[in-house]
């Protein structure tokens, strides 16, 4: 159980301390920025007021677009024209550095290069606000404002999204319409020293950054399932471990006594004692500690470099592997002390003497009329189960640590395919996504819509204030249409108020507000904050934020401009305006793929669950044969067959089992709540038990139960009744 709980805690450890210790070098190497300011066309005005600023460390600006490449699939490139390559650095990892002076070439994302197989020296047309430039791949590399890259699917696809540097010498018209500036300063006070100089439209800090945010989301999950589920086989193994020693000394009680006689001191006898929990724990321990980040993090690596882009993935170490390895090894020594210090208070006569089998009085149940009623089998296991209610009680948690790691297993595989069922079936009902290009015309977009009879969808970011609470979200903004469906946590449609504004369950569950609170939120890209009573609450599984029609948001003063347009229609030829096209099946197929992921780590809890209950419930059954060997062979003697002796066993492990499973569920409920909360901001969980997960997870430990069972069949049947009560008689 020590060389378990360190595997696992060193081994999740090892792989959250790698990551994080990579991304934080990466961010260093390449001097990420501390901030990014958004404004239309920023000056040089703009640039020496940033200059005025005291704690202003460096800064440059970009003009950062999105363009559709001519290669197949007509992807998406966010393009980047830089002015220094000082901050959040292109970082190059074939082909040439990147060149301020070069006109000609372009710095491409490598993983968008390797899924459309373009190399160094080929050359890439793309399209951009009416404009079209075709350039030389001098390079291919990744970006730390890219370790997530945010598209129009749930996870990255690199098919249909990628990012490009280029110079700003290589921008077609004399002077670039720059619209991010990134800086870099320390100062926790710099935004409102920024808002005295310049106007701007909006500023996201580090923290607050999509890659930043949603990788570190997935870091502080992972960390978190290496903290709590340790925390299940420690408490498991200690209690195990005082069971296992109390039984080892009182079994051993005329050796102890011997030694006592023939002059060993108590603390001799103590030490000795102490040895076994002490050693067998420091060789589990330094074990786990060899094998855990040897193994585990190569396993997760796969998974995470898919949807997350680093130049490389290594374990890492954290000295609290030690610590808890430490600590271990105390309690350890605390656990054995306290079992073998009573028997060294004895003298030696009356430990040769061995002891006295404990005597319980008549509980309530032996006191009715029901205990008449009750079979041989239902009796002894009762008093068997007053008379050691340590073993009993390790049992039990042993049972719940495994119900909850199943439970917290399939709950989390039944809540992804319900997200799936949910996103594309109980809310979008439409065949193909069209993403509109930035610089297509509202002409074009209706004209697209009517010949589709599609539905104009405007999707963007805001940041949304309430309770001291700033959180980046979305905003969704159509009319009424049987393409999109919103739909309760419970997943149950419902009708939005056309002239109200609605929050998403999430979002209400991070801004601590609820229906008929107010809050504030503005679009990024424009500084006019609204005031809004929220008027209701639905859930949506993948976009947070809020949900207004478009005559609401025009109301407010907004422009609606669409950003995609959705249609029942199967769309797969390329059309002017559109930038790119997701087909359902598409979409759908995103989702699989976030399924791996979820898998792999469903297989570890599942197999993690498998390990803890067999290793347990053997343990625990070698105890209690060994304290009732005696007894047994009584019951041999007087006639019982095996069969019936292993059906005593059985009874008390169905009954401890089923106890420790109604334990197990809740619990199981409540960690696998912690674990989807911990996803991040973006997506929302519900969970939702399915009644057969509840079913197959009490089969499961049943059937564990059944199998421990089997196991000790050869040792009931080879029980050597004469020396099992020569034993007990000695």
């Amino acid at each position: 159980m020590s060389f378990l709980t360190l595997w696992i805690f060193s081994g999740v450890g090892a792989e959250v301390a790698g990551i994080q210790q990579t991304v934080n070098e990466f961010y260093d190497e390449t001097d990420m920025a501390d901030m990014w300011v958004y404004s239309e066309n920023l000056s040089n005005d703009s640039i020496n007021q940033i200059k005025e600023i005291s704690t202003t460390e460096d800064f440059e600006r970009q003009l950062i677009l999105r363009s559709t490449a001519n290669i197949s699939g007509n992807p998406t490139l966010t393009l980047h024209f830089i002015e220094k390559n000082k901050l959040s650095k292109y970082y190059p990892v074939d082909g040439d550095k990147f060149n301020m002076d070069d006109e000609e070439g372009i710095w491409l994302d490598k993983r968008f290069a390797d899924a459309h197989n373009l190399k160094v020296g080929d050359k890439v047309k793309v399209e951009f606000n009416g404009l079209s430039i075709e350039k030389t791949i001098k390079g291919l590399g990744y970006s730390p404002e890219y370790v997530y890259a945010q598209g129009d699917s749930l996870i990255p696809d690199f098919k249909l999204q990628g990012f490009a540097y280029l110079s700003h010498k290589a921008f077609p018209i004399e002077n670039v319409p720059y619209n991010v500036i990134l800086i870099k300063s320390n100062d926790t006070d710099y935004q409102s020293k920024l808002d005295d100089k310049i106007n701007y439209d909006t500023l996201i800090p580090f923290n607050d950054h999509v890659s930043v945010k949603q990788f570190q989301s997935e870091i502080d999950q992972h960390n978190m399932m290496g903290n709590l589920f340790p925390i299940i086989f420690v408490v498991v193994a200690i209690l195990t471990l005082l069971t296992t020693m109390t039984r080892i000394v009182n079994h051993q009680r005329t050796q102890i006594g011997t030694l006592k006689a023939l002059g060993f001191s108590n603390k001799n006898i103590t030490i000795h004692y102490i040895s076994y929990g002490f050693y067998l724990t420091l060789v589990g321990a330094v074990l786990g500690l060899i094998v855990g980040p040897n193994t585990l993090p190569y396993l997760f690596f796969p998974s995470m470099s898919s949807f997350y882009t680093l130049p490389n993935w290594h374990s890492g170490f954290d000295i609290k592997f030690v610590y808890v390895a430490t600590l271990m090894i105390l309690i350890s020594v605390i656990v054995t002390y306290l079992a073998a210090k009573n028997i060294s208070k004895e003298s030696p006569a009356a430990t040769l003497v061995p002891k006295v089998p404990k005597i319980s009085g008549k509980g309530l149940l032996e006191k009715t009329n029901i205990w008449n009623k009750i079979g041989f089998n239902g009796r002894w296991n009762y008093r068997d189960i007053k008379r050691n209610k340590i073993r009993s009680l390790v049992t039990i948690v042993s049972i719940v640590g495994c119900t909850l790691l199943l439970i917290s297993a399939f709950g989390m595989n039944d809540g992804m395919n319900d997200l799936k069922t949910w996103q594309y079936g109980d809310i979008c009902h439409y065949e193909s996504q069209l993403i509109i290009e930035d610089n297509a015309t509202m002409e074009q977009v209706n004209n697209i819509t009517e010949d589709l009879n599609g539905l104009q969808v405007m999707n963007q970011q805001i940041e949304i204030k309430a309770n001291n609470i700033t959180k980046t979200s979305s905003i969704m903004v159509y009319n009424k249409s049987d393409l999109i469906t919103p739909t309760d946590k419970n997943m149950k449609s419902m009708e939005l108020p056309e002239d109200g504004i609605s929050l998403t369950e999430k979002s209400a569950e991070l801004l601590g507000v609820e229906k008929g609170d107010v809050i504030e939120w503005h679009i990024y890209g424009d500084d006019k904050w609204i005031n809004s009573t929220i008027d209701a609450i639905y859930a949506d599984p993948t976009t947070q934020g809020i949900t207004i029609s478009q005559d609401k948001l025009e109301e407010m003063g907004y422009n609606f401009t669409p950003t995609m347009i959705v249609t029942k229609e199967s769309i797969n030829d390329k059309i002017d305006g559109i930038s790119s096209i997701n087909n359902f099946s598409d979409l759908q197929n995103t989702w699989d793929e976030l399924m791996e992921s979820a898998n792999l780590l469903i297989a570890i809890l599942i197999i993690f669950a498998i390990g803890l209950s067999v290793v347990m419930l053997y343990s625990l059954g070698i105890l209690a044969f060994t304290e009732v060997e005696r007894d047994l062979a009584t019951l041999k003697v007087i006639g019982f067959k095996t069969k019936d002796i292993r059906r005593l066993f059985l009874t008390q492990n169905l009954i401890l089992s089923v106890i420790g499973f109604l334990f197990g569920v809740p619990i199981g409920y409540y960690v696998l709540r912690i674990m989807m909360d911990s996803s991040g901001d973006t997506f929302y969980y519900p969970i939702n038990y399915n009644p057969i997960t509840i079913v197959i997870t009490f089969l499961f430990v049943i059937g564990l139960s059944f199998l421990v069972n089997l196991l000790f069949s050869s040792k009931i049947k080879n029980i050597d009744m004469v020396k099992s009560l020569k034993k007990g008689r000695d």
